[in-house]
């Protein structure tokens, strides 16, 4: 099973620069039944020709596991054991997922009517605003001052 999962494509060349560790996995015998894995650091040395020579260090975790127990369990208990859970689980609406098995979703979000949101004014426009109000305001004096003296009637200040 441990081989299986393991094993890659079968190629005919492989390229050396890209190995950089050996996983191993194999039985020791007899009649101790167990597994031993192992891994190892791939060392480059020189040789006298193109191909360098392949040494190989032990490093990081090694395993032995070893078969102790090979009875089986009873047969009603293996079927309990193996029980899956029925599940019905209801589809959820404008869910689904991604390459990588992430919950992707759709939201529905209206069209936003930009004229009418209501943003923070800057202070500098409102300075402007009351500059502007203010200069409208003394047109509309003058306006209203030449409209009285061409009437005869004095405008107050």
């Amino acid at each position: 099973m441990l081989l299986d999962m393991f094993r890659g494509q079968q190629v005919s060349s492989v390229n050396l620069a890209g190995l950089d560790r050996v996983l191993m996995a194999f039985a020791a015998g007899g009649s101790e039944r167990s597994l031993l894995l192992r891994q190892y650091r791939i060392a480059f040395k020189k040789s006298g020709t193109k191909v360098p020579r392949v040494a190989l260090a032990e490093m990081g975790p090694s395993i032995d596991c070893v078969l102790r127990r090979s009875r089986l369990p009873p047969v009603d208990l293996e079927k309990e054991a193996l029980k899956q859970p029925k599940i019905t689980k209801k589809k959820e609406k404008n869910v689904g997922t991604d390459m990588l098995d992430g919950r992707v979703g759709r939201i529905y979000m209206p069209r936003q009517q930009v004229d009418k949101v209501a943003l923070s004014k800057m202070k500098g426009l409102k300075r402007e605003r009351r500059e502007a109000a203010a200069e409208a305001k003394t047109a509309k004096r003058q306006q209203t001052a030449a409209a009285g003296a061409a009437n005869g009637v004095q405008a107050k200040h």
